[in-house]
């Protein structure tokens, strides 16, 4: 790795575009690509949200939660996080209807891959509006929109984010001999303890160069983040560079 491994980073919205992970890149760079085998990631509600009570009781006529799920190759949900409410009580609705829901795994060349999805419940009084967010596109949200709480940007944060421990992607020298270059954005969050969370490549990106960038983004461990001495999610990107060198070099976004 040339230079600082973890260069300023470029913060942004709660927004994921559909993105393979590390198994499934693999798997699907072995194979031909084949458009009748390709599947979209699908969720299959076993729950509905319901407006929380007590929000009704104080007079909250709407409000928003959005959750960043993991949900591997065999359709289960690996891991949650609610990313952004305007209320607690959204939150934990979000929370409660996901531990029993159901999924069907995105395909790629015929293979089932792990995917990482963006969900937004936009909740009226009358009922609950279920957003799922695909493409990979990704915009800013201001942290002070009437939320009460959401992964903030670098530019809130007493400081950027300090890298306790770094990996380096595996680059074979081979890859760098056929040519197998280019630039690999990974997205993460870092949670309030310094971990790193959903890190992941967008899904277009080349399968064999995102697989180890996130395979390496993955361990990676920070200090907390914090924002007026506290503790806070932060949303993150890290772009590295793969060249025809044995090293692949990270910059900035």
């Amino acid at each position: 790795m040339q230079g600082n491994p973890f260069l300023p980073m470029k913060t942004t919205a709660v927004i994921f575009g559909l993105i393979c992970l590390f198994a499934g890149s693999l798997l699907a760079a072995e194979k031909p690509a084949n458009p009748q085998a390709h599947r979209r990631f699908k969720i299959i509600q076993t729950a509905n949200a319901i407006y929380p009570t007590r929000m009704m009781m104080e007079g909250v006529s709407n409000g928003v939660a959005r959750a960043v799920l993991h949900v591997d190759s065999e359709g289960k949900l690996v891991d949650s996080l609610v990313v952004a409410y305007t209320r607690l009580a959204f939150a934990e609705e979000v929370q409660r209807v996901l531990k029993k829901w159901k999924f069907e795994p995105e395909t790629s060349a015929g293979e089932p891959v792990d995917t990482i999805v963006e969900v937004t419940f936009n909740f009226e009084v009358n009922g609950v509006l279920l957003v799922q967010r695909f493409g990979p596109e990704l915009s800013t949200v201001e942290i002070d929109r009437g939320y009460e709480y959401q992964a903030c940007n670098l530019k809130h944060l007493d400081g950027i984010p300090t890298p306790v421990s770094i990996v380096h992607p595996t680059y074979p020298m081979e890859w760098a001999e056929r040519g197998l270059v280019g630039k690999v954005t990974v997205d993460f969050y870092i949670d309030e303890t310094g971990k790193v969370r959903f890190a992941a490549a967008p899904f277009d990106a080349n399968p064999l160069l995102s697989g180890i960038a996130v395979a390496a983004v993955s361990k990676w461990q920070f200090a907390p983040p914090t924002r007026k001495g506290r503790p806070v999610l932060v949303h993150a990107q890290q772009i590295f560079d793969f060249r025809k060198e044995k090293t692949p070099v990270a910059e900035g976004p």
